[in-house]
Formats: structure tokens, sequence, C-alpha cells
């Protein structure tokens, strides 16, 4: 199959707009950086509790988001799947 030859072809796969795509998995900058110094420590030192506390708090700030993105989807279906009904 060959690959498609013009960025202009719309994918009608697609379910999200071309210019929302690729975003919804970008971090927060000021989370990646406390991510990326909580590693540094740990390799360089091992993990304290503080940086264990850290962790656990950041980790779930990401868990919180990730439900709240499932739930939405999962509404969204729910209603479009009323709607055909």
């Amino acid at each position: 199959m060959p690959p498609r030859e013009s960025a202009d072809v719309p994918d009608v796969h697609a379910t999200t707009p071309a210019e929302e795509r690729g975003t919804r998995s970008l971090d927060n900058p000021n989370d990646s950086a406390r991510w990326l110094a909580l590693a540094e420590t740990a390799l360089r030192q091992g993990a304290s509790d503080d940086d264990v506390s850290e962790t656990e708090a950041l980790a779930r700030k990401e868990q919180g988001a990730i439900k709240r993105r499932i739930r939405r989807t999962a509404e969204k279906v729910k209603r479009q799947s009323k709607s055909k009904q």
C-alpha cells in the first residue's frame, strides 16, 4: 500500500481535528522538570522519603488527569450512542 502523497488529503478515520492531534499527550513543563529532577536524584543517591512522597504526588496527579480524560471520552461515546438509537 503506497504512502499518502499529500498532507492535504483528509484522514477519514481521524477522530481528532488535525490541529489538535498530538497535543493531548504533551506534559506540563513544570511536571516534566520535577520528574527529571526526581529521576536524577534517584540515580545519583537513591530516593529519600521526600523524593518518594513527591513522586507519589506526581503519579497521583497524572493518574487523575488520565482518569478525567477517560471519563470525558466515555461520556462522549455514551452520548453519541444514545443519539444514534
